[in-house]
């Protein structure tokens, strides 16, 4: 029987044959002595840290660029079950950092694709794939099924979300984060160490764009995801010093890496600090409202109205809505772009957008704060308004 063979018959008896009980999860097979005698030979994991992986749960919040090398690494390091909840298609300009796809998974939902390249390279886990988008009222039943969460999303909503879930059920939260040139990575909710809500509050997060958005190295995602899989492996094993209570920070133009140590009372800080905006904002009246593609003919009777592109330059050159002019979101922070807009645009319904919203929603509470009368529209550049 060749190898291969030998593989596929290990997989099918322990994944699909229902006399296989539970406790047999404790032991090693010889295919797995084999394929992970790397780890095995290492003092500091042995076959018993090797026993731990192969029962470990872990779950994967996006299958992007971060999720693509951390989910190569532990799928190859033999993580008993990997759960990827993702509700993204595969398109092309994924291709260029999200190492986990080819080009024949181009248009296919990136949670199958995901779990059929990794099946490939290791058939002797088991993949659990969510084809949705992770929200408050899903979270606490998909992530109370697994022991680590992986964060690979890119927007504050999800991330807190995690964040509140993985408190509420004291589960280990593996932080990572990339712009530009520069990634992020900490450990939260690790034996009573700080979250990531503590330090990143509501507010302050609706200051920060989508980091893919706005652009990336393509190796960088690599680099950060594989630390958060290195330290989920050493929080699995029992081994090394856990990023808990630490933010390293790693810039690739200059090749230096930065541990920051959280303080305890920055964390109190942060805790006050976003309890008092909270307090304040709800004095402060937002007008934030959608619109649909359909309804803006309906709501210009009357009025002409202005598409307002909030990307980057070469992003609005790339593709656009007709009809619109393009301010990028950084000028939004600047007063002569404010006043711009309600100097030259006041006699028209603004309506601004993005890619998908998210810097729609940070340029919307910019224009509330001054008080422009404007509408968000629902879908961004994805709605079929041309």
């Amino acid at each position: 029987m060749s190898y291969k063979k030998i593989i596929l018959y290990i997989t099918k008896l322990h994944m699909l044959n229902p006399l296989i009980k539970p406790q047999d999860i404790n032991y090693l097979n010889n295919i797995e002595y084999e394929r992970y005698s790397r780890h095995i030979i290492l003092e500091e994991i042995n076959e018993e840290g090797q026993q731990r992986i192969k029962k470990a749960k872990v779950l994967f919040v996006g299958a992007g660029g971060l999720s693509s090398s951390a989910l190569l690494y532990l799928t190859a390091s033999g993580i008993g079950l990997i759960g990827i909840i993702d509700n993204d298609q595969v398109e092309i300009s994924n291709l260029q950092r999200q190492v986990i796809y080819k080009v024949n998974n181009i248009s296919n939902p990136k949670v199958e694709a995901a779990k059929e390249n990794l099946q490939d390279l290791n058939p002797l886990i088991h993949i659990k794939t969510y084809n949705e988008l992770l929200t408050e009222k899903n979270a606490n039943s998909i992530i109370a099924n697994y022991d680590i969460i992986i964060d690979g999303t890119d927007n504050f909503k999800s991330r807190n979300i995690i964040s509140q879930s993985c408190h509420l059920m004291h589960k280990i939260h593996i932080y990572g984060a990339i712009e530009k040139f520069i990634g992020q990575i900490s450990v939260f909710n690790y034996q009573n160490g700080p979250n990531y809500y503590n330090l990143y509050d509501e507010f302050s997060n609706q200051r920060t764009a989508d980091c893919n958005e706005r652009g990336v190295l393509s190796t960088l995602p690599a680099i950060i995801g594989i630390v958060q899989a290195t330290e989920a492996i050493k929080i699995i094993t029992g081994i090394g010093h856990i990023m808990n209570g630490y933010l390293l920070r790693y810039n690739a133009l200059n090749s230096s890496l930065k541990k920051i140590r959280i303080k305890p009372e920055k964390i109190k800080r942060a805790i006050k600090n976003n309890t008092k905006k909270k307090k304040e904002r709800k004095t402060i009246q937002f007008n934030t409202e959608y619109i649909l593609k359909k309804d803006i003919d309906n709501l210009s009777e009357n009025k002409s109205y202005k598409l307002i592109d909030i990307r980057e330059p070469i992003e609005f050159k790339l593709k656009k809505l007709k009809n619109s002019i393009n301010i990028p979101l950084k000028r939004f922070k600047k007063i002569t772009t404010i006043e711009y807009i309600k100097k030259k645009l006041n006699q028209e319904i603004i309506i601004i957008y993005c890619t998908n919203e998210l810097r729609s929603y940070i340029a919307s509470q910019i224009l509330n704060e001054h008080q422009v009368k404007h509408y968000i529209l629902r879908g961004g550049l994805k709605t079929n308004y041309q």
